[in-house]
C-alpha cells in the first residue's frame, strides 16, 4: 500500500505521531523578501529563519531578494537575485517589484509554486497580482503596521494614505495573512475588514542553535571588555520607536549609585550619531558603549556579556500595532533577564513565562529603581534567565515556530 501510495503520489512525505501512516505534501513554496541579506538584521534573520526551518521539513524553498550584490547561501534554499536599478536608493523599492513580476513569471512557468509567502511590502502587488495567472496561495506575513510607524516618524498624511491603499489591494489578493501579535490582528480586522478565519497569530522567537547561555566572564574576555562591573545590554536598530536612546541620561546617576555600571547598546540606525553627541555631553563615554553592527554570530556573546537585558520603548502608538521583537527572544534563548515596558502586548509574554521586570511607566526616569533592584538580586536575576531559556527551549524556537505555520499552509494548499 505504501509503494503505491508514492507512486501515485511522488512528492508526499511522512508524519511522526499517530497520523503517520498517513502521506503529507512536499509544497514549493516561493518567498519574496526586500532585504538587503549583507544587513544581518532582524528582517533578514527572520526571513532566514523561515526559509531554513521550512528547508529542513522537507519543503522546497525559493528566496527571491533583491541584487545588491552580496549572494545568499543557506542549506537547502535556492535564492534568486532579482535586478534592481539602483542600489541603495529608494528607486531599489519600486524596481525590485518591477523586475520581480518578470522573474517570478519565468519561475513560475518552469516550477508552479503552491504558496507564495512574503514580508508585506506596500509595493508588492505589482509582482503578487500574478496569482490570478498561476493560481498559487498568496501568504502576507505582517510584522508591523506601516501607517501607524509612519505616524510615529510624522510622515504626511497624504503618504499614509497612499500607503494605507496600497495595502488593502494586498490583503484584498491574500488568501491568508500571518501576524506576531494578537494587537496587529485586531488592527487589521478593524481597518482593513479581514476575515478573522484568514489572519494566523504566530509569535516571533528565537534560534537556540544560535542564541544559547554562555560564560560572561569569558564573553567578555571574547569581546575585550572590563571583566568586572555590571553590564546593561540593549541589541536592536537605533530607530525611533527604539527606546534606548531615551535611557542615556539615566547613566550618571545610576553609575554614581553602581559604580563599573555599562551600557552595551548593539546596532546601527538614524539614531546613532545623535546618540554619540549625547553620550560626549554627559562625559559617558567611558560606561556607554556603542558597538555598532555586529556579525548575527556574535550577537549572543555580546547578549551573555551582560547582566541583564533592556528593550526599552516609549512610543504609545506601539499598543496599536502591537509587537514581537526578536530582540526579546533572543535574550530569553541566552538565559538573561529582561526589563521592558507593558507595550504592544509585552506585558502577556512577561506575566505567562516570568522572564524579566516591566516598567509600569512610560517615563524613562522610572526605570532607575528597576534597574539597581534587579541588580541587586542576583537570585532573582538567575531565575527570570532561566524561566526565558526554558520558554525558547518549549514555545518559542524558529522550529517550534515554523511547524505551527505550517500547519496552515497545507491546510490553504489542501483547500485549492
Amino acid at each position: 500500500m505504501h509503494s503505491l501510495v508514492q507512486l501515485v503520489f511522488p512528492n508526499l512525505r511522512p508524519i511522526s505521531g499517530f497520523l503517520s501512516q498517513l502521506p503529507l505534501a512536499i509544497m514549493q513554496i516561493f518567498y519574496l523578501a526586500r532585504i538587503n541579506i549583507a544587513t544581518e538584521d532582524a528582517s533578514t534573520r527572520h526571513v532566514f529563519e523561515f526559509c531554513r526551518q521550512f528547508a529542513r521539513l522537507g519543503h522546497q524553498v525559493t528566496l527571491f531578494v533583491p541584487d545588491l550584490g552580496k549572494r545568499g547561501e543557506l542549506e537547502g534554499v535556492q535564492f534568486v537575485h532579482v535586478p534592481v536599478i539602483l542600489k541603495n536608493s529608494g528607486v531599489t523599492f519600486f524596481s525590485f517589484y518591477l523586475s520581480l513580476f518578470f522573474v517570478l513569471s519565468w519561475h513560475c512557468l518552469q516550477s508552479q509554486p503552491d504558496i507564495l509567502y512574503t514580508r508585506l511590502q506596500s509595493m508588492e502587488w505589482m509582482a503578487t497580482i500574478l496569482k490570478s495567472i498561476f493560481r498559487f496561495k498568496y501568504v502576507v506575513e505582517v510584522n508591523g503596521l506601516a501607517p501607524v510607524e509612519m505616524k510615529i516618524n510624522a510622515v504626511s498624511k497624504g503618504w499614509i494614505v497612499f500607503i494605507s491603499l496600497m495595502e488593502r489591494i494586498i490583503y484584498k489578493l491574500s488568501d491568508q495573512v500571518v501576524v506576531p501579535s494578537v494587537l496587529i490582528r485586531d488592527y487589521l480586522f478593524k481597518n482593513y475588514g479581514l476575515n478573522k478565519d484568514s489572519v494566523l497569530v504566530v509569535s516571533n522567537g528565537a534560534n537556540p542553535e544560535f542564541s544559547r547561555p554562555m560564560d560572561k566572564t569569558e564573553c567578555r574576555k571574547q569581546l575585550k571588555l572590563p571583566l568586572n562591573g555590571n553590564y546593561l545590554v540593549f541589541v536592536g536598530s537605533l530607530k525611533q520607536w527604539h527606546g534606548i536612546d531615551r535611557l542615556i541620561p539615566l547613566m550618571p546617576t545610576l553609575v554614581e549609585k553602581i559604580p563599573n555600571l555599562h551600557l552595551l547598546i548593539v546596532g546601527d540606525g538614524e539614531k546613532k550619531n545623535d546618540m554619540k553627541r549625547r553620550i560626549d555631553e554627559i562625559c559617558m563615554s567611558r560606561n556607554i558603549i556603542l558597538a555598532g553592527r555586529i556579525p548575527f554570530e556574535q550577537v549572543h556573546v555580546y547578549i551573555n556579556a551582560g547582566d541583564i537585558c533592556l528593550a526599552p520603548y516609549f512610543e504609545e502608538g506601539l499598543n496599536e500595532t502591537g509587537i514581537s521583537p526578536l530582540k526579546i527572544f533572543e535574550y530569553m534563548a541566552c538565559g538573561r533577564p529582561i526589563i521592558s515596558n507593558p507595550v504592544g502586548g509585552l506585558d502577556t509574554l512577561f506575566s505567562q513565562h516570568k522572564i524579566g521586570v516591566m516598567v509600569n511607566s512610560m517615563d524613562p526616569l522610572d526605570w532607575e529603581k528597576p534597574i539597581i533592584e534587579l541588580l541587586g538580586d542576583p537570585e532573582k536575576m538567575k531565575t527570570l534567565g532561566d524561566n526565558g531559556y526554558r520558554a525558547v527551549q518549549t514555545d518559542y524556537s524558529w522550529e517550534a515556530i515554523c511547524k505551527k505555520i505550517e500547519i496552515d499552509l497545507e491546510q490553504l494548499v489542501c483547500s485549492k
